[in-house]
């Protein structure tokens, strides 16, 4: 559990940790401001953000699906956002 002692030690430098997942209160990606100091935390495709990490998102947001596809590789999921936050 490294990455639950550095996901708090982050919290209390003020960094906000975004989850990237569909879930009921995931907000569309295009429609979400990115603070400065920000955190992306992304779950195993097919099974989302684990458990263990899921208390220490303060947000969650998704990428809107096209067509028939539900979601996107973690990878690429990744990319988006991190595009979406350079561009703010």
């Amino acid at each position: 559990h490294n990455l639950v002692s550095w996901i708090q030690l982050k919290q209390k430098e003020g960094y906000t940790i975004i989850g990237v997942e569909q879930n009921l209160s995931s907000t569309n990606i295009s429609n979400f401001e990115f603070p400065q100091k920000t955190i992306l935390l992304l779950g195993k495709e097919k099974e989302g953000i684990p458990i263990p990490y899921s208390p220490f998102v303060e947000h969650c947001i998704q990428i809107p699906p096209l067509g028939i596809i539900r979601s996107l590789n973690v990878h690429v999921s990744g990319a988006i956002c991190i595009w979406e936050y350079s561009k703010q």
